[in-house]
C-alpha cells in the first residue's frame, strides 16, 4: 500500500486506495475532484496516470502545504482549492470534463493526533476543531455559549441523554478556568448517569462539537 509521509513517525494510508483506483479508473485519463485532498494520497495516485487531472480541495490550511509541493510537480495538471466540500457547487470549471469525484469522510490519524486541532479527547490540548473556514472553535462554544445551547448543541449533533446535565456542569467549571479538552472529559464523565468506558462517554460529545464548529464558514 503507497503511503504519504506526514512526519519523520507518521505516514499517511490512503483508504481503500486500490477499490477507488478501480472505480473511477484513472487509466484512461481525464479529470477527477478530489473533495477531501488531506495528505494527497488519492490525488497523487491519480496522477500517477498520464493525461491525468486533479482538482483537491480540503477545509483543513494544513494541506495547502502538501498541495502547494503537489502543484509544484504537476503544474498544468494539479490545482488545489481550500474550501470545504459543500462548496463543490460554487467551484468554477471551464471546459473541464469531470470524470470522477473522490470523498474520504472523515479525520485522519494526524490531525486527530495534532494537539493544534484538539480533536482528540485522549489528548491534552486546547479545544479547537476548526479545521480552517471556521468563524468560531469549540473553545469559543464551550466557553462562552450559554448552558441552554450547549445542551442543545449536544442533544442535536451528539444524542446525548444527559446534555442538560454536562452544558450545566460545564458551565460551572468555566467560571474558574478556561476549559481544554482533558476538563471537558472529566466534567463529561462526571456528569454521566450511566457509566461506560471513556470512549463511549466521550465521543458523542466531542462528535457534537466537531459537528457545530463545521456548520459555519
Amino acid at each position: 500500500m503507497e503511503a504519504t509521509i506526514v512526519s519523520d513517525n507518521v505516514k499517511h494510508y490512503p483508504v481503500l486506495l486500490k477499490e477507488i483506483i478501480s472505480v473511477i479508473t484513472p487509466q484512461h485519463g481525464g479529470t477527477f475532484i478530489d473533495c477531501t485532498f488531506g495528505q494527497g494520497g488519492y490525488t497523487k495516485k491519480i496522477l500517477s496516470y498520464k493525461d491525468t487531472k486533479v482538482i483537491g480541495i480540503d477545509r483543513d490550511i494544513d494541506s495547502q502545504i502538501i498541495g502547494k509541493k503537489i502543484q509544484e510537480n504537476f503544474p498544468n495538471r494539479f490545482l488545489f482549492k481550500n474550501l470545504k466540500f459543500s462548496d463543490l457547487i460554487n467551484l468554477k470549471l471551464k471546459n473541464e470534463n469531470i470524470k470522477g469525484i473522490v470523498f474520504d469522510l472523515g479525520y485522519s490519524y494526524s490531525q486527530i493526533k495534532n494537539l493544534r486541532k484538539g480533536l482528540s479527547f485522549n489528548s491534552l490540548g486546547e479545544l479547537n476543531m476548526m479545521m480552517g473556514l471556521n468563524d468560531f472553535s469549540a473553545k469559543e462554544v464551550v466557553n462562552k455559549l450559554e448552558d441552554k445551547d450547549l445542551e442543545k448543541i449536544l442533544r442535536y449533533f451528539g444524542d446525548e441523554n444527559d446534555a442538560k446535565l454536562i452544558a450545566r456542569n460545564i458551565a460551572k467549571q468555566r467560571l474558574f478556568k478556561k476549559l481544554n479538552t482533558q476538563d471537558l472529559v472529566k466534567i463529561i464523565e462526571k456528569s454521566k448517569r450511566k457509566k461506560n468506558y471513556k470512549n463511549s462517554l466521550c465521543n458523542k460529545n466531542f462528535s457534537s462539537l466537531k459537528n457545530i464548529c463545521k456548520q459555519r464558514n
